[in-house]
Order: C-alpha cells, then structure tokens, then sequence
C-alpha cells in the first residue's frame, strides 16, 4: 500500500486500507472498525468509501486514530477529506494548496534555452514518452508509425537524436531509453515561440480527433458560462492544481500503454459587459 501522502482521494486510501488490513489481520472487519471509532453501525466505514457518507470533521479524527497516523498523516488526511468534501472552489484550492505542500511530489525539471527546441514539433515530447515505455530497439520505422497521425522515419530518428542531445532522454548500457526526469515543464517567465505553435498543433490535433479518434478513446468537452474576475482567478489556479493532481496520478500508473495529450483552454469569448464599443467593423456584414 501506498504512503498516504500519495492519495488524492480519502474514499481510495481507506478501501486500500482495509483491503490490506483484511488480508493480514485475522479478525479485522468493518463490524471491527465500526466498535473503534464508537459507531453502532457495522457498515459504516463501506458506507463512506462507497460514498454513501461523508465525514464530519470530528469523524475524521476518529478516522485518523484508527488508522494509527503520525502527526504529519493525520494533518494530511483531515485535508485530504475536507478538499474531497469541499463545498466551493474556494475552499478546495485552500485544502489543495496544504496537499500540495505535503504530497510526495512528481519531481519535475523545468527546461530552459536549447531544451525549448523539444517543442518544436508536436511529435517530439510525444516521442519522449513513447520511447521510454516501450523497447523498440532502435527500429525507428515502428515508432513513427506508432504515433498518431504517423510520421517519418527519419523525423522519428531526429527526435530521439535530440533528446539524447539535450539530455531530456538516455540510454542504458542494456539499450534502452529512460527520461532523465519524470516530468518536464515550461519556465513560466519566459515566452516561448516554441511552445505557442506546440500548443497551437496540439489544440489542432484535439480538433482532428473529434472525427477521427472513437469516442471511447477521447474525451472533449467544453462549458460555456458568466464569470467574474475574482471567479476567473479561482478557476485558473483551480486549473493548475488539478493538472498537479494528474502528475501524480500519471506517475503513479505502472502499466502505460498509450500516449495521451490533454489540452484545457479557458479564454473569453465576449467583452467585458460595460466595455462594449460599437463600430462599423462590429456592425456590419461583410
């Protein structure tokens, strides 16, 4: 089982819990647990990681005893419960931001001057994943046709050359390639051409696979809604902290067997109410 600083879902961390705590110790149940934390009712941990009960916050610190937390993991679990619970954008982020200071992290590398030239081409992250997951020994033939649309082999062969070169990928003595860092970001002080077309292709793609890619396999969706300032600041760092959450969701899965993209956009498609100005470019119909 997993250290509880790896969590991002209390209803998760308690089914594992018990699940570990069945298969080791004899006499443990939820009838067990029930009598430990002083409720009369035998189902009531099921209940709550079923999600059929939430946790008030003095349940919570029963929970915590319960399940033996130290200092460090109680504080993090009652955060854990209260950002699963939340009621407001608000008060999710202030949990998340405590999670986030606690959590164990993906380490991520922050890239800066040559290594920006990885964005020149859509293809070349996907690549530094896709290379990385699966031995291809050297054939790049399979891993351009691997890519989705395909590309070609000589594109595939400098894409890897290059990640070798700016030590973004290396290989092993045994001929494989691993990423010399789990995740790479852009420095957000610095405005990149590079990572804007990257970004545009993406967006692109996102596009093409509406028609192309089977619904199973793709989810695209989009809301359209009246926001204020204030509520746009929540909403973008609300944004932020869920693109932390599937860092640590993708760095935990051990079985990769796809290359995925996710692109979120959140942009105004209206003036400011109040702002509007009317000219004849507004007003008339070419």
């Amino acid at each position: 089982m997993q250290t509880i600083f790896e969590y991002i879902d209390y209803r998760k961390y308690l089914s594992e819990f018990y699940q570990e705590k069945k298969d080791t110790t004899q006499y443990f149940s939820y009838r067990y647990f029930a009598q430990k934390i002083g409720v009369n009712s035998p189902s009531f941990l099921k209940n709550v990681i079923e999600g059929k009960r939430n946790l008030t916050s003095n349940m919570a610190e029963r929970f915590a005893k319960v399940l033996e937390l130290k200092a460090k993991e109680k504080l993090y679990f009652l955060n854990l419960v209260a950002f699963n619970q939340a009621k407001s954008m608000s008060e999710k982020q202030q949990c998340y931001t405590v999670l986030r200071s606690m959590s164990e992290r993906v380490k991520e590398s922050v890239i800066n001057g040559d290594q920006y030239d990885c964005f020149s081409n859509w293809y070349v992250p996907a690549i530094r994943e896709l290379i990385c997951i699966r031995d291809f020994k050297d054939d790049f033939s399979a891993l351009a046709t691997s890519l989705v649309p395909p590309i070609d082999v000589s594109r595939a062969k400098a894409s890897v050359e290059m990640l070798l070169r700016l030590k973004l990928i290396e290989k092993t003595k045994n001929g494989l390639y691993r990423q010399t860092s789990t995740a790479i970001a852009a420095d957000d002080t610095i405005t990149s051409m590079a990572v804007r077309n990257f970004t545009r292709t993406m967006i692109d793609l996102s596009k093409t696979s509406l028609d192309s890619v089977d619904r199973n396999n793709r989810h695209i969706s989009g809301i359209t809604m009246g926001v204020s300032r204030e509520t746009y600041e929540i909403i973008t760092k609300e944004i932020e902290a869920f693109k932390d959450r599937l860092k640590v969701i993708v760095n935990n899965d051990t079985t990769t067997d796809r290359i995925y993209q996710i692109n979120i956009a959140l942009f105004p498609i209206s003036k400011i109410i109040g702002e509007e100005t009317i000219s004849k470019g507004d007003t008339h119909q070419g």
